[in-house]
Parts: C-alpha cells; sequence; structure tokens
C-alpha cells in the first residue's frame, strides 16, 4: 500500500496535467465547426460593414486656387421658374433647367422669384441660386 501512495504522490503532477490536456482537447473538438467557421463569419460582416459605409473622396488640392467668376442673369418679371431654369442653364450655371425647376417648385419658392440683374457665382448650388434670385 505505501507503495502506491508514493507512486501517486511523485506523478500526482503528471496525472493532473493529463487531465487539463484532455479537457482542453474535448473543448477544442466541441467547437471546432465554430472556429473554422469564424474566418468566413468575419469576412461576411466586413463586407457587409464596406457596403453599408459611404466613403468620402476628397480630390488633391492645388496650390492655386479657382476664383469664381459672376455670371450676369436678368430675370423679367413675366419669367416663369421655368424660364429662369432656361435662363440658368443657358449660362452654364446648371447642368440640368429640369432639375433646377423640379428643384425650385419643391421648395415652394417659385412665386418669390424676384425680376432684376443678379450676379451670380459660377459653381453656386441650387440653394444658393434660389437664395440670391428669391
Amino acid at each position: 500500500m505505501k507503495k502506491l501512495k508514493d507512486f501517486l504522490y511523485d506523478k500526482n503532477d503528471i496525472v493532473i496535467v493529463l487531465i487539463i490536456v484532455a479537457a482542453a482537447a474535448l473543448l477544442i473538438i466541441s467547437r471546432i465547426d465554430a472556429i473554422m467557421d469564424y474566418p468566413a463569419k468575419y469576412a461576411e460582416e466586413n463586407a457587409a460593414t464596406e457596403t453599408k459605409a459611404t466613403v468620402k473622396i476628397t480630390e488633391p488640392s492645388t496650390e492655386e486656387e479657382t476664383v469664381a467668376e459672376d455670371v450676369s442673369i436678368t430675370i423679367d418679371d413675366e419669367d416663369s421658374s421655368s424660364d429662369v431654369a432656361d435662363k440658368l442653364y443657358e449660362a452654364g450655371l446648371i447642368d440640368s433647367a429640369d432639375d433646377f425647376n423640379t428643384f425650385i417648385e419643391d421648395s415652394g419658392e417659385s412665386g418669390s422669384i424676384q425680376s432684376g440683374t443678379f450676379q451670380i457665382p459660377s459653381g453656386s448650388s441650387f440653394e444658393e441660386i434660389l437664395d440670391i434670385i428669391t
């Protein structure tokens, strides 16, 4: 009996290590599917996040700043919002007369357009142009 007791005391550390290694192996074997699927799931989630993210691309700035040139536009009393949009298009201030006319009507400012001669900087947005002529 004494020999058995001595054997257990001497080999106790080895037995504990073997039990820990066996438990870790069982845990890894039971979860191997989840471990192997993780890279694919991570890549899918990352791709979904990238498509939802908005990307703002800025062009490199040049040392020379361009100065916006003012374009003179004359609006008559009888001009409709469509006529004004056509004049702005012909002057090169907007890319689409129809889009600007729709913008004026959607904003409810078609009746607020002033007559007169206006200086409008080239490159102005629809909102800026509308602020100038109303």
